[in-house]
């Protein structure tokens, strides 16, 4: 049994990671002592820890109480889970133990803000640690959600986080649906002769707006902020074509005799040129396509892609991600694409899993994705602009509580409003 000086000495390094004090030396053996500790002697720490973390954090942004029987019940899950059934030779106090193992590490990235640390990638030197002024954050702004509009053929529109839950229209050969869960469905009611007429609707989300539609052919499409997609109600019989602005996530219902086509089209006004056209049968992939960003992203997470444009084509593999540079006018540096093997799919497809992830991204880069979803202006004021940040932290926190996660690297941030000013 570990003595009192023992027990210190994990508080301490508790506290320290909490606070973003930790070198890598002092988390190897936080982990290690933990790893150590027996369950029933693991528990009162964790618990003594939380309330010191509860007592010192902004209650209003933090159901602690909460988070603490979440982290309970996946100790229980963890328990329970098969992976760790599987080995019988592994004794049961064993297995408890490592269940609260991951309990402690779930507690970790809790109170450090839901921050995802990649531990690769910290450095042996802590960190300078900003502390929040409450004046800086005037009018806190809330995340985003969903929201978005429907624009039918006739050019009529429809608020769909406003709308009741039911039949909202028919449009050609479809009638479309607002689900119990939010999400909109196109019901085809077999086969007439409006289905000969191309009938389009478009679904549009606003700065921090995010939609989900299931297509007439069952395919789902997962749209983020400031994205629009544009789909006839009834698929032709030779393919199946839609037309994406922004960033979406596809899961693609297979059709060997009927291809699905994405065409990726410029975001930029007066521009509605065809960036790429990404041909598939049945698969899932993520396109990320906003003008703003260098690139226009295709990541494939499984199933099989083709992809073609002015840039060239490429064929892509599960794991696997293209880059489309868009080049500069003069030409010197003409577009062109490239293919990224064993790309990171879980950052990818981050934002339709209900987080940021920030791994390597430039203060800019951040900056981009949390004005999409919060709706902000930002203004940069310094040079500090070469620092990139590691992990990542969920969609649904208030803006101020990203931005005390972000201030522990020693950027500076306010807000008023709608407006944003960043300190490099």
């Amino acid at each position: 049994m570990r003595n009192h000086s023992g027990d210190d000495r994990l508080g301490d390094l508790l506290l320290a990671f909490i606070n973003n004090a930790c070198s890598q030396e002092e988390m190897e053996e936080l982990f290690l002592l933990i790893g150590q500790e027996h369950d029933e002697q693991l528990l009162p720490l964790l618990r003594a820890e939380w309330t010191k973390a509860k007592d010192k954090g902004p209650a209003a942004e933090v159901n602690w109480d909460q988070l603490y029987g979440a982290m309970i019940a996946r100790s229980h899950d963890l328990e329970q889970a098969p992976s760790l059934e599987r080995a019988p030779s592994l004794p049961r106090r064993r297995r408890i133990r490592r269940s609260w193992i991951m309990a402690a590490i779930f507690f970790l990235l809790l109170v450090s803000g839901g921050v995802i640390f990649q531990w690769s990638h910290v450095n042996s030197t802590p960190a300078p640690l900003v502390v929040p002024v409450v004046s800086r954050f005037k009018n806190d702004v809330q995340p985003g959600g969903n929201k978005a509009i429907l624009t039918l053929s006739d050019g009529s529109s429809i608020v769909l986080d406003s709308a009741d839950n039911g039949k909202l229209s028919v449009q050609g050969n479809a009638t479309v649906v607002k689900l119990a869960n939010g999400r909109l469905a196109y019901r085809t009611a077999g086969h007439t002769g409006l289905a000969n007429m191309p009938v389009f609707n478009t679904i549009s989300t606003p700065k921090g707006g995010q939609y989900q539609v299931v297509l007439p052919d069952g395919s789902k499409v997962w749209l983020d902020a400031t994205s629009s997609i544009r789909f006839p109600t009834a698929f032709d019989e030779k393919q199946r074509k839609v037309e994406l602005i922004g960033e979406a996530y596809f899961e693609v219902t297979a059709n060997p005799l009927k291809p699905f086509i994405v065409s990726v089209l410029s975001q930029q006004k007066d521009k509605g040129a065809e960036l790429q056209k990404i041909s598939v049968l049945g698969t899932r992939f993520n396109v990320m396509a906003y003008s703003d960003e260098n690139t226009v992203k295709t990541t494939l997470l499984d199933g099989e892609v083709e992809i073609a444009g002015t840039a060239g084509g490429t064929k892509l593999k599960p794991g696997e991600q293209a880059q489309l540079t868009h080049g500069d006018q003069a030409g010197s540096d003409p577009a062109h694409i490239s293919v990224i093997n064993d790309v990171d799919i879980n950052a990818a497809v981050a934002w339709k899993n209900g987080y940021f992830d920030f791994n390597r991204a430039d203060i800019h880069t951040i900056m981009r994705q949390l004005s999409r979803w919060y709706d902000v202006d930002v203004v940069f004021q310094g040079s500090g602009a070469g620092k990139e940040f590691y992990g990542g932290m969920q969609r649904d926190l208030p803006l101020s509580a990203v931005f005390r996660i972000l201030e522990k690297s020693g950027v500076e941030f306010s807000i008023d409003g709608k407006k944003v000013m960043v300190n490099l």
